[in-house]
Protein backbone atom coordinates (compact mmCIF):
# COMPACT_ATOMS: atom_id res chain seq x y z
CA UNK A 1 0.00 0.00 0.00
CA UNK A 2 1.84 3.38 -1.17
CA UNK A 3 -0.17 5.33 1.38
CA UNK A 4 2.56 4.03 4.10
CA UNK A 5 5.05 4.97 2.45
CA UNK A 6 3.56 7.98 1.63
CA UNK A 7 3.32 8.39 5.47
CA UNK A 8 7.36 7.50 6.14
CA UNK A 9 7.70 9.84 3.81
CA UNK A 10 6.35 12.92 6.05
CA UNK A 11 7.09 11.89 9.06
CA UNK A 12 11.01 11.95 7.76
CA UNK A 13 9.86 15.58 5.93
CA UNK A 14 8.58 16.75 9.56
CA UNK A 15 11.89 15.69 11.12
CA UNK A 16 14.28 17.28 8.50
CA UNK A 17 11.88 20.70 8.19
CA UNK A 18 11.18 20.72 12.05
CA UNK A 19 14.41 19.89 13.54
CA UNK A 20 17.87 21.88 12.68
CA UNK A 21 21.37 20.33 13.91
CA UNK A 22 24.11 22.62 12.93
CA UNK A 23 27.71 21.71 12.65
CA UNK A 24 30.21 24.34 13.01
CA UNK A 25 33.82 24.27 11.05
CA UNK A 26 35.51 27.21 11.26
CA UNK A 27 33.66 29.06 11.93
CA UNK A 28 30.90 28.49 8.92
CA UNK A 29 27.78 26.40 10.64
CA UNK A 30 26.54 23.83 8.35
CA UNK A 31 22.76 22.10 8.77
CA UNK A 32 23.24 18.83 8.84
CA UNK A 33 19.21 18.27 8.62
CA UNK A 34 18.44 20.40 6.21
CA UNK A 35 14.84 21.26 5.34
CA UNK A 36 15.07 20.94 1.58
CA UNK A 37 15.64 17.16 2.48
CA UNK A 38 12.43 17.49 3.83
CA UNK A 39 10.81 19.83 1.66
CA UNK A 40 11.98 16.65 -1.46
CA UNK A 41 10.14 14.22 1.08
CA UNK A 42 6.72 15.72 1.31
CA UNK A 43 7.56 15.97 -2.78
CA UNK A 44 7.83 12.38 -3.11
CA UNK A 45 4.93 11.61 -0.46
CA UNK A 46 2.33 12.92 -2.31
CA UNK A 47 2.50 10.30 -5.22
CA UNK A 48 2.36 7.58 -2.32
CA UNK A 49 -0.78 9.30 -1.07
CA UNK A 50 -2.88 8.87 -3.88
CA UNK A 51 -6.14 9.99 -3.35
CA UNK A 52 -6.44 11.68 0.07
CA UNK A 53 -4.19 14.24 -2.19
CA UNK A 54 -5.56 14.03 -5.63
CA UNK A 55 -7.34 17.32 -5.70
CA UNK A 56 -4.30 19.26 -3.75
CA UNK A 57 -1.77 19.01 -6.29
CA UNK A 58 -0.75 22.18 -5.46
CA UNK A 59 1.16 20.72 -2.36
CA UNK A 60 3.31 18.84 -4.32
CA UNK A 61 4.56 21.58 -6.49
CA UNK A 62 4.88 24.43 -3.26
CA UNK A 63 6.64 21.29 -1.66
CA UNK A 64 8.78 21.38 -5.10
CA UNK A 65 9.74 25.47 -4.89
CA UNK A 66 10.01 25.11 -1.24
CA UNK A 67 12.78 22.35 -1.79
CA UNK A 68 14.49 24.71 -4.03
CA UNK A 69 14.44 27.44 -1.90
CA UNK A 70 15.29 26.01 1.47
CA UNK A 71 18.37 24.25 -0.64
CA UNK A 72 19.10 27.49 -2.11
CA UNK A 73 19.31 28.91 1.52
CA UNK A 74 21.11 25.85 2.83
CA UNK A 75 24.05 26.47 -0.03
CA UNK A 76 24.24 30.10 0.51
CA UNK A 77 24.90 29.70 3.67
CA UNK A 78 27.77 27.23 3.35
CA UNK A 79 29.16 29.60 0.37
CA UNK A 80 28.43 33.00 1.42
CA UNK A 81 27.02 33.28 5.22
CA UNK A 82 27.53 36.60 6.02
CA UNK A 83 24.62 36.90 3.46
CA UNK A 84 21.48 37.68 6.14
CA UNK A 85 19.03 35.30 4.92
CA UNK A 86 16.55 35.92 7.49
CA UNK A 87 13.71 37.58 5.74
CA UNK A 88 13.67 34.98 3.01
CA UNK A 89 13.78 32.18 6.10
CA UNK A 90 10.83 34.06 7.71
CA UNK A 91 8.84 33.80 4.16
CA UNK A 92 9.22 29.67 4.17
CA UNK A 93 8.52 29.80 7.51
CA UNK A 94 5.17 31.37 6.65
CA UNK A 95 4.43 29.70 4.06
CA UNK A 96 5.46 26.05 5.68
CA UNK A 97 2.72 26.72 8.47
CA UNK A 98 -0.23 27.11 5.55
CA UNK A 99 1.34 24.01 4.04
CA UNK A 100 1.31 22.09 7.23
CA UNK A 101 -2.22 23.04 8.01
CA UNK A 102 -3.85 21.60 4.99
CA UNK A 103 -1.23 18.34 5.00
CA UNK A 104 -2.45 18.11 8.90
CA UNK A 105 -6.11 17.64 7.37
CA UNK A 106 -5.08 15.27 4.70
CA UNK A 107 -3.54 12.89 7.75
CA UNK A 108 -6.51 13.27 9.80
CA UNK A 109 -8.64 12.24 7.01
CA UNK A 110 -6.71 9.14 6.48
CA UNK A 111 -6.59 8.57 10.47
CA UNK A 112 -10.44 9.09 10.14
CA UNK A 113 -10.82 6.76 7.03
CA UNK A 114 -8.95 3.54 8.77
CA UNK A 115 -10.60 4.68 12.19
CA UNK A 116 -7.28 5.62 14.16
CA UNK A 117 -7.09 7.27 17.25
CA UNK A 118 -4.67 8.93 15.84
CA UNK A 119 -6.90 11.30 14.50
CA UNK A 120 -7.49 13.15 17.37
CA UNK A 121 -3.52 13.69 18.09
CA UNK A 122 -2.97 14.61 14.74
CA UNK A 123 -5.90 17.50 14.79
CA UNK A 124 -3.79 18.76 18.06
CA UNK A 125 -0.76 18.80 16.50
CA UNK A 126 -2.12 20.28 13.71
CA UNK A 127 -2.44 23.39 15.49
CA UNK A 128 0.77 22.82 18.08
CA UNK A 129 3.29 22.53 15.09
CA UNK A 130 1.60 26.19 13.46
CA UNK A 131 1.97 28.01 16.82
CA UNK A 132 5.68 26.49 17.14
CA UNK A 133 6.03 27.54 13.25
CA UNK A 134 4.66 30.67 13.99
CA UNK A 135 7.10 31.29 17.34
CA UNK A 136 9.86 31.46 15.16
CA UNK A 137 8.12 34.02 12.63
CA UNK A 138 7.26 36.03 15.95
CA UNK A 139 10.76 35.90 17.14
CA UNK A 140 12.64 36.79 13.80
CA UNK A 141 10.10 39.71 13.30
CA UNK A 142 10.50 41.00 16.84
CA UNK A 143 14.23 40.16 16.83
CA UNK A 144 15.11 41.80 13.71
CA UNK A 145 18.98 42.04 13.33
CA UNK A 146 19.64 42.38 17.36
CA UNK A 147 20.51 39.38 19.08
CA UNK A 148 19.73 40.14 22.26
CA UNK A 149 19.85 37.69 24.85
CA UNK A 150 16.54 37.28 25.40
CA UNK A 151 15.68 36.73 22.02
CA UNK A 152 18.30 34.43 21.63
CA UNK A 153 17.27 32.86 24.56
CA UNK A 154 13.31 33.00 23.49
CA UNK A 155 14.51 31.02 20.01
CA UNK A 156 16.23 28.09 21.71
CA UNK A 157 13.14 27.60 23.74
CA UNK A 158 11.09 27.51 20.85
CA UNK A 159 13.90 25.58 18.89
CA UNK A 160 13.55 23.10 21.93
CA UNK A 161 9.79 22.80 21.60
CA UNK A 162 9.97 22.50 18.01
CA UNK A 163 12.25 19.24 18.24
CA UNK A 164 9.90 17.63 20.53
CA UNK A 165 6.98 18.60 18.45
CA UNK A 166 8.76 16.60 15.17
CA UNK A 167 9.50 13.96 17.28
CA UNK A 168 6.24 13.19 18.48
CA UNK A 169 5.16 14.15 15.05
CA UNK A 170 7.08 11.73 13.64
CA UNK A 171 6.19 9.08 16.18
CA UNK A 172 2.20 9.51 15.86
CA UNK A 173 2.63 9.04 11.98
CA UNK A 174 4.58 6.09 12.32
CA UNK A 175 1.62 4.23 14.80
CA UNK A 176 -0.98 5.33 11.74
CA UNK A 177 1.46 3.54 9.44
CA UNK A 178 1.49 0.68 11.60
CA UNK A 179 -2.38 0.63 12.26
CA UNK A 180 -2.36 0.98 7.96
CA UNK A 181 -0.67 -2.50 8.02
CA UNK A 182 -3.06 -3.98 10.60
CA UNK A 183 -5.77 -3.25 8.68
Amino acid sequence: MDVKKGISYVAFGFLFTLVNINLTINQVSVCITPDFIGWLLFFLAFDKLGTYISEKSYLKWIALVLMIITGAIWVGGIVKPEIDMGILKTIVTVCSCVYFFILFGVLEKIAEDYNSPQKDTLGFLKYFNILVSLGFVVVALIGGSTKSQWILGLSAVIGIVAIVAAIVTAVVLFKLRKELNAA
